[in-house]
């Protein structure tokens, strides 16, 4: 497997990322979830998710988390190199973090 940051598609790069949150309230966490699924990130547990995303979606990222995040709830994005840490991955196999041979346009 190749140990990759940051992937260039489409003359576009593309970084690794994990988005994880607290979220009290039921329906505003499921709104998040839903909306980082429609961009493209994958849940590897229940509020923590990974995938490729290009700064302009790593700012809507941020933006969202602002928004369903309430005063006493937390949330964050970090860059992320999952498939360098393989010898970490409890319960994890090596294809939950593949990096992608193409983007979908949505």
């Amino acid at each position: 497997m190749i140990n990759i940051k940051h992937i260039f598609l489409g003359g576009k790069m593309y970084s690794q990322v994990i988005v994880s949150y607290d979220i009290e309230n039921n329906k505003l966490r499921k709104k998040l979830y839903d909306e980082l699924k429609d961009i493209g990130l994958k849940p590897i547990q229940k509020s923590v998710f990974w995938g490729y995303l290009l700064v302009s979606e790593k700012r809507v990222v941020r933006t969202l988390l602002k928004k369903y995040c309430n005063d006493n709830d937390r949330g964050f994005i970090v860059d992320a190199v999952l498939d360098k840490n393989k010898e970490n991955y409890v319960g994890y196999s090596e294809d939950d973090f593949m990096h992608p041979e193409s983007f979908e346009i949505i």
